[in-house]
């Protein structure tokens, strides 16, 4: 709330501040930054409505690029528009099966499928009825990852990286470490500190309800993780899964969760439908495409908004400052300038307002995103804008200026009706 007057009552010292910077300058450009410092009843509500239309595009933009940067709890998609999963009665990872905590020793194991077999064959008849064999078994294990870290925990499920599994997303065996005990395609999981490989029993509840690694036959500290691209990213998909190395070494069982079903060309509601119901026929359940956005559609989609915002206000703000400076122009003319300094004026006032809009409405953001995030742990604190989405702040800062000022040289040179003398009225 803070950040609101702030910025309104910042904006006319910039301008202020900008227009000693610019005695040097040449004529043009001058007098565009003097007007504005002169007239800044207008220019500084103008600057002021830029900045916070771009502070709400640079907040969005940076929460969700620290939000989907988040390599534990990972968000996005759930699969790709292609693809669609089988789930058996008890492998959906919305419910028992993949991601769920690990039993408490002494509890029943989980419940095999009654016939695996027939299930196998409904869900490879699903994938002939959409036009593909491409259809690979899902194996789940009673294994998952903790992190010891505070802030979001490990969220998806992770599956076994079995042969068929790797070899459908172009994995080969050469190309998996000998120790790896887990691959994912998700970026920085690699360097973290603090994860667990929890398997087996667990007997003891840590902090938060988490289960504790003890005893340390049934956890295994800091895994060796291989991040590998190939695999994909969505986020129900295979994007993380245990090696078979890890499956021996600590004698994990498997069991089929479902079958990852990939077609030629995107699905379309009918074929959803018709899988849906043949799926139900043989007691499981499907899983397609959800409607999540993307990280770079909403920050994308937040960049448009607030450039759109900015170069409207700029639009009616540009030609109300000029007309405050009337004769300026006027005498200009007169004394034999041409178009092109007429034009630069206009360029250098609409460039020099959206810059500062957005450098000010920028910094304005990361202000308020930092005290937002500086004791929110759960978020990750202030190490989540470790993810600056740089494209998109580069085109707001330097882009849009840019244009401003393109549109304002391209709309600026026509000559003053009166030159000689005062409009009377």
């Amino acid at each position: 709330a803070a950040l609101i007057p702030g910025v309104i009552l910042l904006s006319p010292f910039c301008l202020s501040f900008v227009a000693r910077l610019g005695r040097g300058a040449p004529i043009g450009l001058r007098l565009a930054l003097r007007d504005l410092a002169r007239y800044r009843a207008r220019s500084g509500s103008a600057l002021a409505a830029i900045s916070l239309g771009v502070l709400i595009a640079v907040i969005i933009a940076i929460l969700a690029a620290a939000r989907y940067g988040n390599e534990l709890d990972y968000a996005g998609p759930n699969l790709a528009s292609n693809q669609l999963i089988v789930y058996t009665p008890t492998g959906n990872p919305n419910g028992p099966g993949p991601g769920a905590p690990a039993l408490l020793k002494g509890s029943a194991p989980p419940a095999v499928p009654a016939n695996p077999a027939a299930q196998q064959a409904s869900a490879r008849a699903v994938g002939v009825a959409l036009g593909t064999r491409d259809v690979v078994q899902l194996d789940s294990t009673n294994a998952f990852i903790n992190d010891t870290n505070p802030g979001r925990n490990w969220h998806g499920p992770v599956y076994v990286g079995a042969p068929a599994l790797l070899r459908t997303f172009g994995i080969k065996a050469a190309d998996i470490e000998s120790s790896a005990d887990i691959l994912t395609m998700r970026s920085g999981i690699s360097t973290l500190s603090g994860l667990q490989l929890i398997y087996g029993g667990v007997t003891k509840l840590g902090p938060g309800g988490l289960p504790a690694c003890t005893p340390a036959a049934d956890c295994l500290t800091n895994p060796v993780i291989q991040e590998v691209s190939a695999l994909p990213s969505g986020t129900d998909a295979p994007n993380t899964v245990i090696t078979e190395h890890a499956v021996r070494q600590f004698g994990l069982p498997t069991t089929a969760s479902g079958w990852l079903i990939q077609t030629p060309q995107p699905l379309t509601a009918s074929q959803i439908d018709a899988a849906r119901l043949a799926a139900a026929s043989a007691g499981m359940t499907i899983e397609t495409k959800d409607d999540q956005p993307t990280s770079a559609e909403v920050i994308n989609w937040a960049t448009v908004f607030g450039i759109a915002l900015a170069l409207a206000i700029l639009a009616m703000s540009v030609g109300l400052i000029r007309s405050e400076t009337a004769s300026d122009l006027r005498t200009l003319s007169a004394t034999g300038a041409t178009g092109r300094t007429r034009r630069a004026v206009v360029a250098s006032t609409a460039g020099a307002l959206g810059f500062l809009g957005g450098l000010l409405g920028t910094v304005a953001g990361y202000v308020g995103v930092v005290g937002w995030l500086r004791d929110n742990s759960l978020n990750g604190g202030v190490a989540a804008l470790g993810n600056v989405p740089v494209r998109n702040l580069l085109v707001i800062v330097v882009g849009m200026p840019v244009v401003a000022a393109i549109g304002g040289w391209v709309l600026g040179g026509r000559e003053p009706r009166a030159l000689a003398h005062q409009p009377i009225g």
